[in-house]
């Protein structure tokens, strides 16, 4: 390729690039100007791309209302709790489908597994509400969306671990064990530190499904406890949907993910490229 065809799809590269990425930010950066604005500036025919006043007041409305702070509490517990589950009870199984595929019953047991994260959750919600109500008496608790959830996410963690334990070579534990160390030791010790990283990955996907989840928020809880999902559709006034509010708290409940996914960035691209290359 000669300097100026590679100049050229250099140049073209980067239109691509600035366009996607304008595509992208684009929403994000509306989201922000409108939680700026007030009412009647969001509730105008023509949308105005930059604030005429800027309300920063919203910010702090949305706080009005004091289960609005509780409902990003309730949300937190829940998201944490379910991924500690799902990550703990996904790394046993993954680990027993991994190392002793015959014993724990193999592929079969494995699709199974999957087979229970790819039908459409609507499909369950009545009859899982039901089950509740009778098993529990009420749905109304952070342990109901805390077992629930891991019907979602137990056969992700369950398929991702699997994967992950697999690319760890048997050797390492075999010498382990000829070494006299003993099974539980050598799980803890040698096989769980090399898929660290996966386990980080498998976690932030646990957590934000956890997080981000309406569904079956909106269905099993609303009295005791609420999730943020559920809260952001009650900032009205009469018939009226204040969109400024809306954008404002959306903001706010971005944070704690935006924040964890900084701060474990590095484990999550080495989580999620486990496996890929094979040497």
């Amino acid at each position: 390729m000669s300097v100026k065809h590679y100049k050229l799809v250099r140049l073209l590269l980067l239109m691509f690039l600035g366009v996607w990425l304008v595509l992208i930010m684009f929403p994000f950066y509306f989201q922000i100007i409108t939680s700026l604005k007030d009412v009647a500036e969001v509730n105008r025919i023509e949308p105005t791309f930059w604030p005429e006043v800027f309300v920063l007041e919203n910010y702090s409305a949305i706080w009005n209302e004091p289960g609005n702070f509780k409902s990003l509490v309730d949300s937190f517990i829940i998201a944490t709790c379910n991924t500690i589950l799902s990550l703990f009870f996904g790394t046993l199984a993954g680990y027993a489908l991994a190392r002793f595929p015959r014993q724990s019953g193999g592929e079969n047991v494995a699709m199974w597994i999957l087979s229970n994260r790819m039908f459409p959750p609507v499909a369950v919600l009545l009859p899982m509400f039901f089950l509740f109500e009778e098993l529990f008496g009420t749905t109304d608790t952070h342990m109901a969306l805390i077992i629930l959830y891991l019907v979602f996410n137990m056969p992700l963690a369950v398929w991702l671990m699997m994967v992950f334990f697999r690319d760890v070579p048997r050797e390492l534990e075999e010498a382990a064990y000829v070494d006299g160390h003993k099974p539980f030791k050598v799980f803890f010790t040698i096989t769980l530190p090399l898929v660290g990283p996966g386990m980080i990955a498998v976690a932030m996907l646990c957590w934000i499904f956890s997080w981000n989840e309406y569904l079956f928020a909106n269905m099993f809880i609303g009295t005791d406890v609420k999730t943020f999902p559920v809260v952001i559709p009650s900032f009205t006034s009469g018939s009226q949907t204040l969109w400024n509010l809306v954008m404002a708290f959306s903001l706010v409940a971005m944070i704690p993910p935006v924040v964890l996914f900084i701060i474990l960035r590095r484990y999550m691209v080495r989580g999620l490229s486990l496996g890929v290359v094979k040497g």
